[in-house]
């Protein structure tokens, strides 16, 4: 730690570090000092009037008299420091062995008189031995040390610069107003402080900071609370309250790690608060994403009907399946039209998501065509009849698959005499057709297509404007073939069946693209929710990778433009299914949403709030570029031992492993100069009201918006036949004829015996 001048008022009664000081108990004594560690000598008189001194408890080291505003002035200037300690284990005293002895003796006597007969009872140990015998040590990190600088405040170096072999400091553990200012310690992060070399600047360096600040939790040392709560009662407590600088979240990363039920839920929604005050206080609009796929954000908690939505005016909600009710409590539906032509982008896109990953012939085939391309866009008329052709096809596909069209919905078929005299339907070169029709055309123009390309007869010139092959009179162009493909199909193809899982996502009323409209209102900085608990988990997955391709595609344009970025946070659930290792190691990784986003999102402003319960699935690019982590219970020593290669982890990593108590975290933010143990405050109606009175808005009342209970009804079996009855019937007459495709075939397989 380099030089300090103390300010003038070191010694005096105002002094910064007596203040530091005033409300602490005295427990010991340093009797060996080094760089890292000391070791503290104390014993149980002293423990017991401290209330206590549990594994991670701070304790402040100081030279003899620096407590005392008449003897401070007799410290050597260059020693008025205070040195913050923390607690990581017991050790040994130099007389250990003595000592271990004494207390052994001590206890058989104590045995021993017990259980006699005789009435005769050995002499206790004399004042001076069990004086001695309640001695011990502890052996505790050198977190740094606090000085006065100049002006006289209250500095912090993450070092000593000085190790005396005489030791000679007191030490005493804070509580109250003392512990206080300890807790509530931050300093600028690399990349924000002054005078700093340029272009190391952090991500949110440029954006403004805030004297405001959230109450995230309480410091709790322990699992065990009982000695606290007597401390509480006498006036000295350890339980302050635990402040966070909500710009160290803007964007900047921040890890959730925890078990399933360890509170990462109401942390999230703790840190969406802070974030959200900051974008009041400072007026910059950050816009924050949580997707929901449990419907623990979108709805409102049962047991004190607190919702995230009750924050402000600024909450956007969406959701798969929105009723009219919910419409009209401007809840949005999370879904496209997918017979609309403003909308066919948005479709198209969304289908080729929801096939990601799929190697199959014919469903390669199938993306491979471009029904986007509009017969508008070109002047030559046989070029604008193929176009119609592909689109035509695609829509009867999604009509097939089960998509309903807007009310009185019809569609371009581009024909020649001849097709109309195969579909029946009368016209001119471009009829327009309805559902119905196109659904039964398109059957009869996909088989007689399939037909004419593989047998090479039929009907091809009623039918040349879905084939490719151009020597049997086809137009040479093969993006029809996957189209046709998906109706006429052949084998084990399954066609346009495939298509049905993206009925979620269709909504033939809706008016507007929802992934352009969710960036739009992270734009304005708005909280939206994306309410993904009525879908599946390729519903799920389908639509965030969706909205996520947006943001970053528009994200990347702004900065190839020079334009400056917009602000966003991303809330990640269950992250180690989207930041695993292997998506980092594969070439084609570039694809992959989540892993642009991660090696992207510091120079766009936008901010990730990953959770996750194992820290070994994220990359180690994405942990070593988290600032902000937030640690809760895990009961995998091998996930203690990788998070012990981060900060001071390592201290922690016992007590992660043990104390499963919910909303128990081990906090370090990017302002903060050590990790403090926390018990995370409940995201609930109180927190709910301070927020939006900091932001100037009216108090609100409990929520009764909570999410449907799925009633429990009696199981039918309908998707699983009983096997006994299936096997019954077989072997009672040896010849079941199978005509319901939902039995197993491969179960009535003779050889199979």
């Amino acid at each position: 730690m380099s030089a300090v001048m103390l300010g003038s008022g070191a010694g005096a009664e105002q002094s910064a570090l007596i203040e530091l000081l005033r409300e602490s108990v005295k427990v010991g004594g340093i009797f060996d000092f080094g760089y890292r560690e000391a070791s503290v000598l104390t014993n149980d008189e002293w423990l017991h009037g401290a209330h206590g001194v549990p594994q991670h408890c701070l304790l402040l080291a100081y030279p003899r008299g620096l407590d005392s505003p008449m003897q401070a002035a007799s410290v050597m200037p260059e020693d008025r420091e205070i040195i913050l300690l923390r607690v990581i284990r017991e050790t040994s005293l130099p007389n250990q062995s003595d000592l271990t002895r004494l207390r052994a003796e001590d206890t058989d006597r104590t045995i021993t008189n017990h259980y006699r007969e005789d009435g005769q009872r050995d002499a206790p140990a004399d004042v001076l031995t069990r004086n001695l015998m309640q001695q011990a040590a502890f052996r505790c990190r050198i977190l740094g040390t606090f000085v006065e600088d100049e002006k006289g405040d209250l500095v912090f170096g993450k070092d000593v610069d000085a190790v005396y072999a005489s030791a000679g400091y007191i030490v005493a553990k804070p509580h109250g107003s003392s512990l206080q200012l300890v807790v509530d310690h931050v300093e600028l992060p690399m990349g924000e402080r002054e005078n700093e070399q340029q272009g190391d600047d952090a991500a949110n360096a440029d954006l403004p900071d805030t004297d405001a600040t959230i109450v995230i939790g309480k410091l709790r040392y322990a699992s065990a609370r009982r000695r606290e709560r007597i401390a509480r009662v006498q006036q000295r407590t350890t339980e302050v309250d635990v402040r966070v600088r909500p710009k160290d979240f803007v964007a900047h990363k921040t890890a959730v790690f925890g078990m399933t039920r360890a509170g990462k839920s109401n942390t999230m929604k703790v840190l969406a608060s802070a974030v959200h005050l900051y974008a009041h206080k400072t007026g910059i609009p950050v816009g924050q994403l949580i997707f929901d796929p449990a419907g623990e954000y979108a709805y409102a908690n049962r047991q004190d009907g607190t919702a995230l939505s009750q924050l402000g005016d600024n909450i956007r909600i969406y959701r798969l399946g929105a009723t009219n009710a919910d419409r009209s409590r401007k809840i949005r539906p999370l879904s496209l039209n997918f017979f609309d032509e403003k909308q066919l982008n948005g479709c198209w896109s969304l289908i080729e998501s929801f096939f990601a990953g799929d190697n199959r012939k014919y469903i390669q085939n199938f993306l491979s065509c471009d029904p986007t391309r509009l017969p508008s866009g070109t002047e030559d008329r046989g070029d604008q009849n193929r176009l119609r052709a592909v689109q035509s096809m695609y829509y009867a596909i999604l009509l097939h698959a089960g998509l309903e069209p807007p009310q009185g919905w019809t569609c371009e078929l581009p024909t020649n005499e001849k097709t109309r005299d195969l579909i029946d339907l009368p016209g001119s070169d471009v009829i327009r057709v309805n559902a119905d029709q196109l659904k039964r055309a398109s059957l009869i123009i996909a088989r007689t297509a399939g037909a004419a390309s593989v047998k090479n007869k039929g009907n091809v010139e009623a039918v040349k404007m879905w084939i490719s092959d151009s020597s049997i009179g086809g137009h040479g162009d093969p993006s029809i073939d996957g189209m046709v493909g998906m109706l006429a199909t052949s084998g084990r193809a399954n066609g346009y069946k495939e298509l049905r899982g993206i009925r979620p996502y269709h909504g033939s009323d809706s008016r507007a693209d929802f992934a352009p409209a969710i960036y739009a209102d992270l734009a304005r900085g708005r909280l939206v929710i994306v309410d993904l608990s009525r879908g599946s988990e390729q519903v799920l997955q389908t639509c965030a990778e969706r909205v996520i391709n947006e943001i970053i595609s528009r994200a990347s344009q702004r900065f190839r433009d020079g334009k400056p970025p917009r602000p966003m946070q991303v809330f990640l659930e269950e992250a180690h299914r989207l930041l695993d290792r292997d998506k980092f190691n594969k070439a084609a990784s570039s694809n992959d949403p989540y892993v642009r986003l991660a090696k992207e999102a510091a120079k766009y402003k936008i901010g990730m709030i990953y959770a996750t319960q194992e820290v070994s699935s994220v990359d180690e690019m994405i942990l070593s570029n988290t600032a902000n982590w937030v640690c809760a219970y895990m009961n995998n020593a091998s996930e203690t031992k990788k998070l012990a290669n981060y900060y001071d982890f390592s201290d922690f990593a016992d007590q992660i492993l043990t104390a499963d108590n919910r909303g128990f975290v081990r906090l370090r933010t990017d302002s903060s100069p050590y990790t403090l143990p926390v018990q995370v405050a409940k995201f609930d109606l109180d927190m709910v009201n301070n927020v939006r009175k900091e932001c100037g808005l009216p108090p609100t009342v409990a929520s009764t918006d909570f999410a449907p209970e799925a009633g429990i009804e009696a199981d039918s079996y309908e998707d699983c036949p009983d096997p006994d009855e299936m096997f019954d019937q077989f072997n009672a007459n040896h010849s079941l004829t199978l005509t319901d495709h939902s039995l197993p075939a491969s179960l009535f397989d003779d050889e199979a015996y």
